[in-house]
């Protein structure tokens, strides 16, 4: 495979997505392999509003339903890429069903491999009343997609990604598929008042943590906090097998 494609897929709202696909993409930068960002979200246009990431948003929803033209020059940039490149793709969550009905339809994922792309599915899963309806997007992408790697990220922002004290490890769900989600990666629960509100700032301010860390519009134990998460998800994503760099070896 020379090329690698990360697209971040979740039908409930809030779960994390944007969050996901922007630290997806920061630690690419950070790790200095050659990335580039793609913003399909309609309505809350997180990733492209980042100037940093420069990330390219493209409008794929026409009405309540796909344009599959647009979708297909998304596609186009991912096989067109240079050698060795990564893409990240931030999904709509309002378009969550239209997108993986074009993306099965169109047999995508395989003419992706076919062409030298390896494609993972990022789903990330949150604790607390949005518990179930993440854990259905992420059983219907499993069951979509059933050839392609899904890597699960708990986000425990609003609590622990658990029921009745049973971690995600060790639901049905994952048991079921262990084969099939190659890592299980983390946002952490942090303090709300404090590290919560930095990251919050730091987003609407459409800032990265490296661009934030710098600014003069944090204070600086505010510039702490979000200098010590973003050391924490490096450590966390270092080493993950698919944010490595491509074998360019293979593209000989």
């Amino acid at each position: 495979m020379v090329k690698r494609l990360h697209i971040v897929m979740q039908g409930k709202g809030g779960a994390g997505k944007s969050l996901t696909s922007s630290m997806l993409v920061q630690y690419l930068q950070y790790a200095e392999c050659p990335v580039q960002a793609i913003d399909l979200d309609p309505t809350t246009p997180t990733l492209s509003a980042i100037g940093a990431l420069n990330a390219e948003a493209i409008q794929i929803m026409e009405g309540d339903d796909i344009n599959p033209r647009h979708f297909d020059l998304v596609m186009t940039r991912v096989l067109e890429a240079p050698k060795g490149t990564h893409t990240v793709i931030d999904t709509g969550t309002s378009s969550f069903i239209a997108t993986c009905s074009y993306l099965a339809e169109n047999d995508a994922f395989h003419l992706m491999e076919f062409h030298g792309v390896q494609v993972f599915i990022h789903c990330p899963i949150c604790g607390g009343a949005a518990l179930d309806d993440t854990f259905n997007s992420l059983l219907a992408l499993l069951r979509h997609f059933p050839d392609v790697p899904v890597v699960v990220w708990l986000n425990e922002f609003f609590g622990p990604v658990s029921r009745d004290g049973r971690g995600f490890e060790d639901s049905k769900i994952y048991q079921d598929n262990a084969d099939r989600i190659p890592a299980v990666m983390k946002h952490p629960k942090v303090q709300a008042g404090t590290f919560g509100e930095d990251i919050r700032a730091m987003m609407g301010a459409k800032l990265s943590f490296e661009q934030a860390i710098q600014s003069d519009e944090f204070n600086v134990m505010a510039r702490q906090r979000l200098k010590i998460y973003w050391t924490n998800a490096i450590e966390r994503m270092d080493g993950a097998a698919f944010l490595e760099p491509v074998d360019m070896e293979a593209a000989e």
